[in-house]
């Protein structure tokens, strides 16, 4: 069989998907992998197909409107970002995703394209759901667009925050999403109020979450069909550059400092502040530049672009990051304390989980984060109780495999669509 992964957005959502393919050709399965163009290595290194969906992750993102969702909770603001949103992705993913789909037997989606699922049933593929973070719609928490603490409002409140997110995502994308669709399949593919209740009640739309039962326990509200893989990794990541293995032997463990893809008001501030705050624990520093153009010189810091988190994040002491889904996953696995300092989306649900976890301590907000908040936090995270907690963490998470688990859902899925085409 032949399935397709589109994995729209940054490395964090394409290396998951990747690790999936990876998955998906162990168990026999041909795998495409839909992605921006420098994901390309990513994907055939991984011995994949890639199909482009062309554009520079960076101005993605910054059109996407992301850097902008740190701004207040303002409702017009909220509807105008997300309609940036769906323009700057849909705009250009939907004819790319229909191209890739020509020859292929079944596609997922990730989170950022599980809309256009419509084009899967056009072409009469089946389809499924890869997100990385939480996203049906429960009593047992809140939609991830709110702070995780109103989640002690209690279970009727938590189910209103998925549906108003739901009302107010699907007003502010309908237009961009269902023209692009129309272009393609000739007819509106939705229902007048949105597809969220279609998608939920759909059983032939299986959601298979790349997260680990060990870290998010699946709510029993959620239909049987949207399950918990466990994360997937991406082994085999090569070796660590010599510049940062000859950091690390000159000296203990350093504290991991990176922001992801994450852009950055004051890049030289930030990493001021950053610095001085683990400096004053003691500990040296490899940081991130990332998008955010973090950047520093000095003895005891060593600046780098990318590195495999898999060969880098055993060998550090604690990791500070924005609480992305894959740095979270990476982190977690790797048995290291972490200090999250969560900006947007999906990265205040991560924090929370890391708080609730006992790897980390509470999380940073942006505007609070300085070098004393820091340092606090970070005294807190080498503590002896909190580096034990992780390592048992990791424990468990390292007897998981969610990349298998994931491909045999997948493989069933295409049994059962050739059991009932037979």
């Amino acid at each position: 069989m032949h399935v397709t992964l589109v994995a729209a957005g940054s490395r964090g959502d394409v290396q998951p998907l990747v690790a999936l393919g990876r998955g998906l050709l162990s168990a026999g399965s041909a795998a495409r992998v839909v992605a921006l163009e420098p994901f390309r290595s990513l994907v055939e290194n991984a011995g994949l197909e890639f199909a482009p969906l062309g554009g520079d992750p960076r101005r993605f993102i910054d059109e996407a409107g992301i850097g902008s969702m740190r701004s207040g909770r303002n409702i017009v603001n909220f509807l105008r970002r997300h309609r940036r949103v769906a323009q700057a992705v849909y705009g250009r993913l939907l004819p790319k995703v229909w191209e890739a789909t020509e020859d292929t037997d079944a596609v997922g989606f990730g989170t950022l394209t599980i809309m256009a699922y419509p084009l899967a049933d056009a072409r009469g593929l089946p389809r499924f759901a890869v997100p990385l973070q939480p996203i049906t719609r429960s009593r047992a928490y809140p939609s991830l667009t709110v702070p995780q603490a109103w989640g002690r409002f209690g279970s009727t409140f938590n189910l209103a925050t998925h549906r108003v997110d739901e009302l107010l995502h699907w007003v502010a994308v309908r237009g961009a999403v269902t023209a692009g669709i129309r272009k393609m399949i000739g007819s509106d593919p939705f229902p007048r109020l949105g597809p969220y209740g279609t998608i939920y009640a759909d059983e032939r739309f299986p959601f298979l979450y790349g997260i680990s039962p060990t870290v998010f326990r699946r709510p029993s509200d959620w239909p049987p069909w949207h399950v918990l893989t466990g994360f997937w990794f991406l082994d085999d990541p090569g070796e660590l550059p010599p510049p940062v293995e000859a950091f690390l032997a000159a000296g203990p463990p350093p504290v991991y400092v990176g922001f992801g893809s994450l852009p950055t008001r004051d890049p030289t501030a930030t990493a001021r502040a950053l610095i001085d705050g683990v400096r004053r624990v003691g500990r040296r520093v490899i940081l991130l530049r990332g998008w955010g153009g973090l950047d520093e010189v000095a003895s005891d810091v060593l600046v780098v672009d990318e590195v495999p988190h898999q060969r880098l994040f055993p060998r550090i002491a604690a990791i500070v990051h924005h609480g992305g889904a894959g740095t979270t996953a990476a982190a977690l696995r790797a048995g290291r304390p972490q200090v999250v300092v969560p900006h947007f989306a999906d990265q205040p649900f991560w924090a929370e989980q890391t708080r609730r976890l006992g790897v980390a301590p509470a999380p940073i907000r942006p505007r609070h984060l300085d070098a004393a908040r820091l340092a606090d936090a970070l005294r807190e995270a080498l503590s002896p109780q909190v580096r034990q907690r992780a390592a048992e963490i990791a424990e468990r998470i390292g007897a998981e495999d969610g990349t298998a688990r994931a491909a045999a859902a997948i493989g069933r899925l295409l049994d059962h669509r050739d059991a009932d085409e037979a």
